[in-house]
């Protein structure tokens, strides 16, 4: 089976990582895939873009620079339509007790800080806090991250992104560090890479792809799993198959 992996909620259906867009996910695929960083108060945050957040609120400023109370006013949902004004950043536990117990998660950290561990130790405790250690993979950019999570627990599921790094690169940095799960995109996106990594016992996710015909290429190599901003597309594909 190939896992519908709904990017960001779902990003094309409705405002990415709010509750609005997971709603829209949850209907169409089997894993959810949203983005973690932290506020200025050490709350954390379901929020992507890294710099700012005027893409996508009404606000101003870096994400990791501001307060938990400043983000919780803002509109999250306006910018995408109208019909979705009102939506508010959500909190990571706010997510992880709005999905459905059924539903796996593909959570990516994008913040790292060289001289503490704090970001990893409280995804971990809201990890298990919430007890979904057997449904989640915990993706980061910075082997650094995924370092420190094997350290404070060895047993969960975690995967490198690709990123911009050359495929024999990040298949042998995937050996390395231990993981079952590889997160690819295009350039790696070959039978070869697909068949050495299963071979290893890793599964392959590839990101991203939002047309059917891109879609079907990824089915045809054989990959795992695929992240897409249209997961309803691709709910039709799979369910044609």
């Amino acid at each position: 089976m190939v896992l519908n992996i709904a990017h960001r909620g779902g990003a094309g259906l409705a405002p990415e990582n709010t509750l609005a867009c997971f709603k829209q996910g949850i209907l169409y695929s089997e894993m959810i895939e949203f983005d973690v960083q932290p506020t200025a108060d050490h709350h954390l945050m379901v929020f992507h873009d890294r710099e700012n957040i005027e893409r996508t609120t009404d606000g101003h400023g870096r994400i990791s620079k501001l307060s938990y109370k400043y983000l919780r006013s803002l509109d999250a949902g306006s910018w995408f339509n109208s019909q979705f004004q009102g939506e508010k950043i959500p909190s990571l536990s706010e997510v992880l007790t709005f999905l459905p117990s059924s539903m796996l998660i593909n959570l990516e950290l994008k913040y790292y800080d060289s001289d503490s561990d704090w970001f990893e130790q409280s995804i971990m405790k809201t990890i298990h806090h919430h007890d979904i250690d057997h449904r989640i993979v915990v993706s980061a950019r910075y082997p650094e991250n995924i370092t420190r999570l094997q350290h404070l627990d060895s047993s969960l599921d975690y995967t490198l992104l690709q990123k911009e790094r050359d495929k024999d690169k990040y298949f042998k940095m995937l050996v390395e560090l231990g993981l079952h799960t590889a997160q690819i995109r295009q350039s790696a996106l070959t039978h070869q890479f697909t068949e050495d990594c299963h071979a290893n016992d890793i599964r392959v996710f590839y990101f991203y792809a939002d047309e059917p015909t891109h879609m079907q290429k990824a089915i045809n190599i054989g990959v795992d799993g695929i992240l897409t901003n249209y997961p309803d597309r691709l709910r039709i594909l799979l369910d044609e198959k």
